[in-house]
């Protein structure tokens, strides 16, 4: 299987300290293949755990959102992503980080996608069966100023 996925964060250039962090991720299928993608562990099912890098001013920013324990994975688990095409997703970071005022934050996702499967009648398969895949993308920049 020929596989090319590349993921997108998009942030605005600053947000007020106490308001909704609202932060967009892509993720493109570039290759010439239909796949199907397990959303575990990306945006792509909401923020469910330590799935990103975040720093502010240079400092770590801690996950302070719910952690899941999984099961098997299930048919609606995963999502299908056709050859050459995109799904994008919008989630709030405040829900699940505090954020300090501060010059720069750094947001990175940690580009990880726990299976792609290329035949649909092998989703759901089983944990030991996961295709696991590292996938390239880029960095936000942001600022937090003021107090809503």
């Amino acid at each position: 299987m020929s596989l090319s996925l590349r993921y997108h964060l998009y942030a605005q250039r600053s947000y007020v300290q106490g308001a909704p962090i609202v932060i967009g991720f892509s993720l493109k299928n570039l290759s010439p293949n239909d796949v199907w993608i397990l959303k575990w562990y990306t945006p792509l099912e909401g923020i469910k755990g330590k799935i990103f890098g975040l720093k502010c001013d240079g400092e770590n920013i801690p996950y302070e959102g719910r952690m899941v324990k999984r099961g098997a994975p299930e048919q609606d688990d995963y999502i299908l992503l056709e050859a050459g095409s995109s799904v994008h997703v919008e989630f709030d970071l405040s829900r699940d980080y505090s954020f300090p005022k501060c010059g720069e934050c750094k947001l990175q996702f940690k580009g990880r996608i726990f299976d792609v499967v290329a035949d649909k009648y092998q989703v759901p398969r089983a944990s030991s069966e996961h295709f696991v895949v590292d996938i390239p993308g880029n960095t936000v920049s942001f600022s937090i100023v003021g107090v809503a």
